[in-house]
């Protein structure tokens, strides 16, 4: 009997040690509470470790563990809000089956961005760094325009100019960013520039930014980054928004005795929104008016060196409508219409004149897409675009009123293109496919001589990205991308792109990327001949150019603790080849300021670090500082690139309690290597700009959910310089915002 026992036990140990070589599974569906669909793609983590995977196409998963004990487990997807089941493990070979329905949450604007991946996710898993201007912010900051909303950020320069507000990435310039409104590629590059000024805030949900070529995504002119600004989609029963502002630059100081106080230009920005949501149908509109008198900080002249007299009207309209559970029919579209106007003082030119300057311009843009969820897929999308720029210059004599000569350039943009996302486990594949035609007409008069030029671009493309998250507890995500593109000119070209994110615990992420970008001539560096005779010079097109290239690679360490602190470095370098500038290729006497053609002028690269932190302390206080070291070359002249600061940093602080809202913020920007307009970045220069220091400030006071008012001073310190800039000197601003959403009807 006791070797009966004893062999029991022997047994019994044995198996024992036999089984606990036995991982156990868990195993089950995440599906929506709602309609009982799986939630595919649907991310399932062990709490607390580096266990997880992702749902397959019928929201199924599997997890093994080595483990016993208790275990949390949560499933999420965006849009959900997340599930979370308590497990007990009694056995290492325990086999367990889980099911989540999750029900539909609105989740918060600030955590899901789409641009850096085309795929709506969590800011939070999302490989690429991404920056976020949130409607939130933009509505503390009393933000009116997208250059005010970004005028902070690390990372970017907004260049003032007559031209307008153009960004510079990371020391890339403002050519080489790309703009969308919604994913739309916007047109109407002035210098080289979007004005970002044109973009009204009133009905935008959200900007995000990517830094780093993009191109694999993109295509053409991501090779330094893209802005997409994201608006409203339409989900309340009514809503309606009006902005009432007003007020003007109130110089501070003198210029050489000739500076007075007191408002020396009015400027008023009034803004509305509507949004109607009923059954299938959801419909949001908004327009805006802006008026910024003309700013001139030396009166003592005739030309105007401070920022031109403004008159905008911006509209647009977003439809929606549900043709089915699983596809939407959506309309967008866009009006602006601008003038502008500045002197031009004899003092500048050869002759004895004054002249009034003058811009015209009309943007209309639309675009039409279905977008279907199918149980097959995540998401797929067919779009057709449309976009038309015109633009005018022109150029009055001041005592006949003549005008001296002009040129206009009237642009078309024709786009159709479809995308597919669908989950393979824990891939997620995105393959999409573009074809565009660009139409350039432009014509330009001096005196009596008109010449003029029509020119078209057409090109396609076609690329894939397969977003990999590994399972196992690695913490990994892999981001492969490829795009291939075939242009009318200039033949094929392939753009590849890894990016990776590495999670080795809840509170750390890691991010590096590394790229190719791409950028052909536009038609107006193609084409385009800007005759200027009456200031003394000409632009010449050239088709002869060259397409730009660059090499990107980043890598990115960040901190997040709860929602009290974050912590973030970062690293960059951008190589870039073929750049495009126009070069001065000699002169005559009747352009005797010079001939200039756009040529491939020069090589370079730019690099640096960024440095962010911002925490949280005594519940309504927060502190953000960032601080932005880069470095620039001209690879052929081995000097530095104009006009980029190696030092530059930002700062804001808030204070939110309701009904009071306070953000103090400011930036600063080092020396950098000058030229003038006619600069460019083949040519040597020992000057250097003045650094400067801007500061804002904008308080708001919210008598109830509904009526709020606000009080904001943008330059606080009146810090402006003629040569160098900054040219827009402290403005005062005081607005009232009304907000109705009565709670009746359903959508």
């Amino acid at each position: 009997m006791v070797r009966a026992n004893t062999f029991l036990l022997l047994f019994a140990l044995l198996f024992a040690s036999v089984s606990s070589g036995y991982p156990a599974v868990l195993t089950g569906r995440v599906v929506s509470k709602a309609t009982g669909r799986p939630l595919a793609g649907a991310n399932v983590q062990v709490l607390g470790t580096h266990h997880g995977t992702v749902a397959d196409l019928d929201g199924r998963f599997s997890l093994t563990l080595d483990r016993i004990g208790t275990v949390r487990v949560q499933a999420s997807h965006v849009g959900y809000a997340p599930g979370v089941e308590t497990v007990e493990l009694y056995s290492k070979s325990a086999e367990i089956d889980l099911l989540f329905e999750l029900g539909e949450a609105e989740v918060e604007s600030e955590e899901v961005v789409y641009t850096a991946t085309r795929t709506w996710q969590l800011l939070k898993d999302v490989p690429v760094q991404t920056e976020l201007v949130t409607s939130e912010e933009i509505e503390r900051r009393a933000s009116f325009n997208a250059a005010e909303a970004l005028e902070s950020e690390i990372g970017l320069q907004v260049q003032e100019d007559f031209s307008g507000q153009g960004i510079t990435m990371q020391g890339v310039d403002p050519d080489k960013v790309l703009i969308l409104v919604d994913g739309n590629r916007m047109i109407g590059r002035v210098n080289g520039s979007i004005d970002l000024e044109q973009i009204t805030t009133s009905g935008v949900k959200q900007i995000e930014v990517v830094k780093g070529a993009v191109s694999t995504l993109y295509g053409s002119e991501a090779i330094g980054g893209v802005i997409n600004i994201i608006t409203r989609k339409p989900v309340e029963p009514f809503r309606a928004t009006i902005d009432l502002n007003g007020g003007g630059w109130i110089p501070g100081g003198h210029f050489e005795g000739e500076r007075t106080a007191g408002f020396a230009a009015g400027n008023f920005s009034p803004q509305a929104s509507v949004e109607v949501a009923r059954g299938r149908f959801g419909l949001r509109g908004s327009v805006g008016y802006t008026h910024n008198g003309e700013m001139d900080l030396n009166p003592a002249t005739g030309h105007t060196e401070g920022k031109e007299a403004v008159d905008r009207l911006n509209a647009d309209a977003r439809i929606h409508y549900d043709l089915g559970r699983t596809a939407t029919l959506r309309v967008d579209s866009y009006v602006m219409n601008e003038e502008k106007s500045w002197v031009e003082d004899a003092g500048l030119q050869s002759l004895d004149l004054s002249f009034d300057d003058g811009e015209i311009n009309r943007r209309f843009d639309l675009s039409a897409s279905i977008e279907c969820t199918p149980k097959w897929a995540e998401q797929y999308s067919i779009k057709v675009y449309r976009s038309q720029n015109d633009h005018r210059w022109e150029k009055k004599t001041q005592s006949t009123g003549r005008v001296l000569d002009y040129s206009e350039g009237d642009e078309v943009y024709h786009e159709a293109s479809a995308q597919l996302t669908k989950p393979f486990g824990a891939h997620k594949f995105t393959i999409g496919a573009d074809a565009y035609l660009w139409d350039i007409e432009t014509e330009s008069q001096l005196g009596d001589v008109t010449s003029s030029e029509d020119a078209s671009l057409t090109a396609y493309d076609a690329y894939l990205q397969d977003e990999w998250r590994l399972p196992y507890g690695f913490g990994l995500t892999l981001l492969p991308g490829l795009r291939f593109e075939q242009h009318e000119v200039y033949g094929s070209n392939w753009s590849p792109r890894l990016s990776t994110m590495w999670q080795p615990t809840d509170q750390i992420k890691v991010r590096a990327s590394a790229g190719m970008g791409y950028r052909a001539p536009s038609s107006k560096e193609l084409y385009f001949v800007f005759n200027h005779a009456s200031a003394g010079y000409i632009v010449e097109g050239n088709e002869n150019l060259e397409p730009e290239t660059s090499r990107n690679i980043s890598l990115g360490v960040e901190h997040t603790y709860e929602d009290k602190s974050i912590s973030r470095i970062s690293v960059f370098y951008n190589d870039l080849r073929n750049l495009i500038d126009f070069d001065s290729i000699g002169a005559t006497e009747e352009f005797y300021l010079g001939v200039y053609r756009y040529e491939n002028i020069t090589s370079a690269w730019t690099r640096g670090i960024e440095v962010e932190r911002g925490f949280r302390f005594l519940q309504h206080y927060r502190i953000q500082l960032a601080y932005t070291f880069m470095e620039t070359r001209n690879t052929e002249t081995g000097t530095q690139l104009l006009r980029r600061a190696k030092h530059s940093g930002r700062w804001e602080f808030s204070y939110d309690r309701r009904p009071w809202h306070l953000r103090i913020w400011g930036r600063y920007r080092g020396p950098a290597l000058y030229t003038t307009i006619w600069g460019t970045d083949d040519i040597r220069s020992s000057e250097y700009t003045t650094p400067y220091q801007l500061w804002n400030i904008a308080l708001t006071h919210s008598f109830s959910d509904r009526l709020s008012t606000y009080f904001k001073i943008s330059n606080l310190m009146d810090a402006t310089h003629v040569r160098y800039g900054p040219r827009t000197g402290r403005i005062v601003t005081v607005g009232m915002r009304y907000r109705w959403a009565p709670a009746f009807g359903t959508k």
